[in-house]
């Protein structure tokens, strides 16, 4: 059943209800960076900006467990700088937030487990015993896919297959001309189209604006469509390209990168566009990544075009950045002393230096209700442990996003402080700052502020109405598979709450097709459903997608033993190609086995809500291996590998945890000793057997110390032995029968190990379904799992 049917049969809202007014002003979406990878992939966790926080296991002294997900080298700098947020504040000598002492009756979730209202059914009511049948979802891919192309050559020719192997060789050797020359040789149109866009794609290619426009517009279903007109724009910039170039250029298109914004911004000042210029160069100014070399170019050719607000504007985003300090001080000396004062202040909270205090204190009181002032002063007051403080100055805070620049910067320190008002027993001034958030520009911080406010409202305030408004907003506004069960989930445990067991069961069964996701598993589990449903791509046989020029395209890469080169081939397609082509690449990854190919293909259509469900979980990626501790289910090695590796043995995390399994020295070191193991750690690194034998006895050693607790063995896993312990004591044991488990993951103040435990979770159950041929759904016993001693 779609949303709008759903609300309107169960007597919710409707999609226009009045909600929180900041979110109702801000409705208007800004677009996304990313499709929801948070949702699919563990960020980073070193270096943390605004809340770092150590991992250190105190059991056998592991060093910080920081490892990056496969697929942060496919992110944004943005995205990966908003990746840090998570943790919790600590002061800048490190001491962590502190968890005052609470009453479990204001600082835990309403009640024990999921009880539901005097004089209705227990949980188990809203469980059937017949059989229901739930379709799979209905694809949520609404963007525009690129075109298709089928080749008219069927095969490649060995000449033509040995040329292009000339042509990646000499592109590696940076040797450009000489593959250019080889490229000519070739005869197969898919092969040299290949050469060319193997070309594009390298670093210091010479390559004009017109080779770059020649290539996206005579193959616009090829990947690196974006990636190739921001080159072109910086050719034009580059090369100093006249005037009726650049004009001609843009006559159909805006420009996408900086130094398309600037080339254009001259040709219009040249021509006597004063005021188109200076838009232009002003935006650039204010919202680009800009180098110092750049930076001084733009100063000299367009310095008067900009304005006292625009180098306010630019120091003031610039020090949301941890590594734009320096540009950002430049910023501030074109402004005079204050803005230099304002400008060091705000630095010195961000590295939680010794004198920030002195420092804010220092910055001219007029400029004390200044945004950035406003933000610096919230954070360092709580580090300083000062919550309630810093929660009434952020509820006085400005919300226009004119005024706070970065709108997801303000959300993390909102998310972040909204959990630790709980932890001191304010949850009503936690909801507000939940609630009263300017709206993030990111969708998946969109999506995380409403589900937020909705759920301290619905298990600390006892408020199921407001809680419904705040889900069925994520469930009437996301495309994304992840939000959309966790909002299915969430209504109908707000409608458990206010007694309406038959809406409950609706938005429950809302929820249940997305059956590889954390909420769409539980949900499923509330409905009585015994099994997982995975949907299986179309065949490729029945469409001829083989022939399709991509598809053929892969295949020569694959033929060449190149699966690294095919790698971002799939990566963008899965994002954005039709179903004819994902099909053709997901059996042609599968057929060479290319498990990282399979799994980021898969992933990215399933975010799409595309039926690829078995290719984002492959069962190939973990080599055999002989146990030498407590044995692990398969699934649970699976299920861990792909989250910490994206089954990449060649990953390395900031904090130097290698491989499939991402173990760290340290814990390598602890477990050969406990387990009478050899150390080596040249195999730690290269070696996937061995790898995978020392991360799965690390594994079976934390299920044995936490008494079989899945939900404590991944907590530890990813933050450290000392920060579960910091939880346990806060939140409760949730190996506890009287501890909703749910609840405990949500309260943990890492959103990364939410996150992970979420992700981690709902793998398990895929695994098993697919290792054992349908086996049955068995969440809510793996979230209860374990003995309390």
């Amino acid at each position: 059943m779609r949303w709008p049917a759903l609300l309107t049969a169960i007597g919710m809202f409707a999609l226009t209800m009045d909600m929180p007014a900041t979110a109702k002003d801000a409705a208007k979406d800004a677009k996304a960076t990313t499709s929801n990878k948070a949702t699919a992939s563990k960020p980073a966790k070193a270096h943390a900006k605004s809340h770092a926080k150590p991992h250190s296991r105190a059991s056998h002294s592991k060093a910080s467990r920081s490892k990056t997900s496969h697929s942060k080298a496919h992110s944004s700098h943005r995205d990966r700088k908003a990746s840090h947020k998570s943790a919790p504040a600590r002061s800048h000598h490190g001491k962590t937030t502190s968890s005052k002492a609470t009453s479990s009756k204001t600082a835990h979730p309403k009640a024990t487990r999921s009880r539901p209202p005097h004089g209705h059914p227990a949980r188990g009511a809203t469980r059937s015993s017949a059989p229901i049948r739930i379709a799979p979802p209905a694809a949520l891919d609404r963007k525009p896919h690129l075109p298709s192309t089928v080749a008219v050559t069927a095969a490649t020719p060995r000449s033509d297959l040995q040329a292009l192997n000339s042509v990646i060789e000499l592109v590696r050797r940076r040797r450009i001309s000489d593959a250019s020359q080889a490229e000519a040789t070739i005869g197969d149109p898919v092969a040299r189209k290949l050469a060319e866009w193997l070309i594009l794609r390298s670093s210091d290619n010479g390559a004009t604006v017109e080779r770059y426009r020649a290539f996206f517009t005579a193959n616009p279903g090829w990947p690196s469509q974006t990636f190739f007109r921001r080159r072109a724009e910086a050719a034009l910039w580059d090369d100093r390209r006249n005037d009726a170039t650049v004009l001609s250029y843009f006559q159909n298109e805006a420009p996408l990168s900086t130094k398309g914004r600037l080339v254009l911004a001259r040709a219009l000042l040249t021509r006597g566009d004063r005021a188109g210029a200076e838009r232009l160069v002003r935006e650039a100014w204010r919202d680009d990544d800009i180098s110092a070399a750049l930076e001084s170019a733009i100063l000299d050719r367009f310095g008067a075009l900009l304005r006292p607000a625009d180098h306010k504007a630019r120091m003031d985003i610039l020090l949301y950045e941890d590594n734009e300090r320096a540009a950002a001080m430049r910023a501030a000396h074109r402004l005079g002393s204050a803005q230099v004062a304002l400008a060091k202040a705000r630095i010195a909270v961000s590295r939680r230096a010794s004198n920030a205090k002195a420092l804010l204190d220092q910055v001219p009181r007029g400029l004390h209700d200044d945004a950035g002032y406003i933000f610096s002063k919230i954070q360092w007051l709580r580090r300083q442990d000062k919550i309630a403080e810093a929660g009434r100055l952020m509820l006085r805070a400005p919300r226009d996003p004119a005024r706070l620049h970065d709108l997801d910067e303000w959300w993390i320190e909102r998310r972040v402080m909204a959990r630790e008002l709980l932890d001191i027993g304010d949850n009503r001034m936690a909801y507000l700052v939940a609630r009263d958030a300017a709206l993030p520009a990111r969708e998946v911080y969109k999506t995380q502020q409403q589900f937020t406010a909705g759920w301290i409202a619905l298990r600390f305030l006892n408020d199921p109405a407001t809680a419904t408004q705040h889900f069925a907003h994520i469930a009437g506004r996301s495309q994304n598979p992840t939000a959309l069960a966790r909002a299915g989930y969430w209504l109908g445990r707000a409608a458990e709450a206010s007694g309406r067991m038959q809406d409950a069961r609706a938005a429950y069964r809302s929820a249940a097709p997305y059956s590889t996701s954390y909420y769409g598993q539980l949900a499923r589990a509330r409905l009585g459903l015994p099994q997982i449903e995975l949907h299986r791509a179309p065949s490729p046989h029945l469409r001829g997608v083989e022939q399709l020029e991509v598809v053929r395209a892969a295949q020569l890469l694959y033929a060449l033993n190149e699966p690294s080169l095919a790698l971002p081939m799939l990566i963008d397609m899965g994002e954005n190609a039709g179903i004819d082509v994902l099909t053709g690449l997901g059996a042609l990854a599968s057929r060479n086995n290319d498990v990282r190919g399979m799994l980021l293909l898969g992933k990215a259509a399933l975010n799409r809500g595309l039926p690829f469900d078995t290719y984002a979980f492959p069962v190939s990626g973990i080599p055999r291996y002989r146990p030498i501790g407590p044995e692990v289910e398969q699934s649970l090695v699976f299920a861990i590998a792909r989250q910490e590796s994206g089954f990449n043995q060649s990953v390395v995390s900031p904090a130097k945890a290698y491989g499939l399994m991402q173990v760290t020295p340290g814990a390598a070191r602890y477990v050969t000793r406990k387990y009478g193991a050899h150390y080596d750690l040249h195999r730690l690194k290269s070696d996937p057997v061995y790898n995978t034998t020392l991360g799965a006895a690390e594994l079976g050693g934390l299920l044995q110390d936490y008494r079989g607790s899945y939900v404590m063995t991944f907590a530890g896993y990813n933050a450290g032995r000392g920060n579960l312990r910091k939880w346990v004591a806060r939140y409760g044991d949730p190996r506890d029968p009287n501890v909703d488990t749910v609840d405990w993951v949500e309260r943990i103040p890492f959103s990364e190990t939410r996150n992970y435990i979420q992700r981690v979770m709902e793998n398990l159950q895929i695994y098993r379904a697919r290792f054992g041929g349908g086996s049955r759904l068995q969440i809510e016993a793996d979230l209860r799992r374990g003995a309390v001693q």
